[in-house]
């Protein structure tokens, strides 16, 4: 817990150095110029509800990182697409943060670091599955 702690608190530090929050930048993350995400969908990947959802695209979007747009396919959902300056600030952030990420990490060799991952994987697919078997019993 102490290390999720330490290494979220890094992160905050990293990201507000280039205006945004760890959130936006996931959120940057999942979303792309053509097809977009609906605020579900990104509230589903966020591990958030849409209310806070609506606060991080008004957010991205006041910074014109993001813009919404309504899905032809169905005038109820609104879209969320990156905007040129968006994708830039993504693509730049990803390899940027992956090299601050590398920096903290580096006190262990590549097959000990594989070996963390490998299991932090499998702790998190085993409670996403532990998750999701209780909300199946829980269903009327």
């Amino acid at each position: 817990m102490k290390t999720s702690v330490l290494l979220d608190d890094s992160d905050r530090q990293f990201f507000a150095s280039y205006g945004v929050n760890t959130r936006q930048y996931w959120a940057l993350q999942h979303l792309d110029e053509q097809r977009g995400c609906s605020m579900v969908e990104l509230s589903r990947v966020l591990f958030t509800d849409k209310s806070n959802v609506t606060g991080i695209v008004d957010r991205l979007e006041s910074q014109q990182l993001v813009e919404r747009k309504t899905d032809p396919g169905d005038r109820r959902v609104i879209l969320i697409t990156l905007t040129a300056q968006g994708r830039q600030l993504r693509d730049q952030l990803h390899g940027l943060h992956e090299a601050h990420i590398c920096k903290q990490l580096n006190i262990v060799d590549l097959e000990q670091l594989t070996h963390v991952r490998d299991c932090l994987r499998a702790f998190s697919e085993n409670i996403e599955l532990y998750l999701e078997q209780i909300k199946a019993s829980s269903l009327p």
